[in-house]
């Protein structure tokens, strides 16, 4: 056990959770009392009449039912070892995305970690919901084996807790971008843990102009329904949200594909998405100065306050740090692919590759898959760690890994799975190809 110093609790604003002390003892992953935690989390919250309002809030809770949890507990136990959990997980987390700590806390769960998260100091209605269901569980007695690991807090920038929880945690998640990984580096931490940085992160959409012509109106329907997923659920500032659209093929099929697709997109999002005023203003007010401060932009192409589309020439090396959000697009059309990343080495050595280490997921439409992965091995990018269809960032799936030499190999490289290109990195909460190499430990059995 880890006793919390009075002073330690005195500064913090407990939410869910003890005061005097925590749990670091692990167990095996996929433990049975933490998958029926987590599965009657996602009943609670299917069922609490606030949760419709919020479609973040079904998104987790239905990734969390017992029969997609079964699915991932089996998966993982094909591969025949017995992998444990560290001890107790620090979370970092970030503020942009309100649902992000229940992902994190479930993750760190199924690892079979204690749980301490740092929730951001500003409340979110999604939040308060979801603390208010993982606190009326935890009440329960079938829970209460759970109830010394699992650790909601709320505190201000405050060192002299972050150096305490980082000194006696085995594991740390930072969440929340470069700035915030680098601080929490600076400070001193166990000789063995171990870390999870999700630094900031750019994702992009390729489509193909003929794919979208080709499309009926059911079809239609469906690219509409899985844009609507990538781009409005988290108002775009998931990692895996996409900024840019690149729109690959001929300009006049491009035209006409642009012209069929983004006014049925705004329709489709019209019904389902009601930005606030605050947001409306923000996004109208990025538009304008991207227009005023950018060469490459043509045109800002407005669909009512639902969605705004900042046409541009060209990309740049730059143009991660160009982001959007509450539905708005940056587009570009290229003949191809290989317009953002120059293979050319003398060509490279006088413009920089476009996609570079901050690019991690390509979703696509109408492309053939194969070809976007011989794209990333023969431009030798440094970026892209995921490559899914269009509405498939929000697969999230443990992929457990051991410590042998094949499976270490996987975890420093990338590799190609049922058709789907991924990097073996860490992502965003809900775009996650979760590995369980750095927040659990494994043995394999001969």
């Amino acid at each position: 056990m880890i006793r919390i110093p009075y002073e330690v609790s005195r500064a913090t604003d407990i939410l869910v959770g003890p005061r005097e002390e925590v749990s670091n003892t692990p167990a095996p992953v996929f433990d049975a009392v933490r998958v029926s935690f987590l599965a009657d989390l996602s009943r609670t919250l299917l069922a609490h009449p606030a949760s419709r309002s919020f479609p973040d809030v079904v998104n987790f809770a239905y990734w969390c039912r017992r029969s997609n949890l079964t699915q991932l507990a089996n998966s993982f136990a094909v591969r025949d070892e017995i992998c444990m959990g560290l001890g107790l997980s620090f979370h970092i987390c970030p503020s942009n995305v309100p649902v992000n700590f229940a992902f994190s806390l479930a993750f760190g769960l199924l690892e079979d970690n204690t749980c301490v998260l740092r929730l951001p100091s500003r409340a979110s209605e999604t939040a308060d919901v979801l603390i208010e269901a993982i606190a009326s569980l935890l009440q329960q007695e079938q829970h209460a084996p759970l109830a010394d690991s699992i650790l909601l807090t709320r505190f201000d920038c405050n060192d002299d807790l972050n150096r305490f929880w980082m000194s006696v945690a085995d594991v740390r998640l930072v969440w929340g971008g470069d700035q915030t990984v680098q601080h929490m580096r600076a400070l001193p931490c166990r000789p063995r843990s171990r870390e999870v940085a999700f630094s900031d992160r750019y994702s992009l959409c390729a489509i193909a102009p003929h794919a979208v012509l080709s499309l009926d109106e059911s079809g239609m329907r469906t690219l509409c329904n899985h844009l609507f997923n990538d781009l409005y659920l988290m108002d775009q500032a998931a990692c895996s949200s996409p900024q840019l659209v690149a729109w690959v093929g001929d300009r006049q099929e491009i035209a006409s594909a642009k012209a069929w697709l983004w006014p049925a997109l705004a329709e489709f999002a019209a019904v389902r998405y009601a930005p606030r005023a605050v947001h409306v203003m923000d996004k109208y007010v990025q538009a304008c100065r991207r227009a005023l401060d950018s060469e490459q932009v043509v045109a800002v192409r407005q669909h009512g306050n639902t969605l705004y589309r900042v046409e541009l020439s060209d990309v740049v090396p730059d143009q991660d740090e160009r982001r959007a959000y509450f539905g708005t697009v940056h587009e570009v059309s290229l003949a191809s692919l290989e317009q953002l990343a120059p293979i050319n080495e003398h060509y490279q050595t006088l413009i920089a590759p476009i996609v570079n280490e901050h690019y991690q997921t390509l979703t696509y439409f109408g492309i053939d898959k194969a070809g976007l992965q011989n794209f990333v091995v023969s431009q030798r990018l440094r970026g892209i760690d995921r490559i899914v269809p269009v509405g498939a960032r929000w697969i999230c799936r443990p992929c457990g890994m051991a410590t042998t030499s094949s499976q270490a190999c996987r975890a420093s490289s990338r590799f190609s799975d049922t058709g789907k290109y991924q990097r073996n990195r860490w992502t965003s909460s809900v775009s996650i190809a979760w590995s369980f190499r750095r927040t659990s430990r494994t043995a394999t059995r001969f």
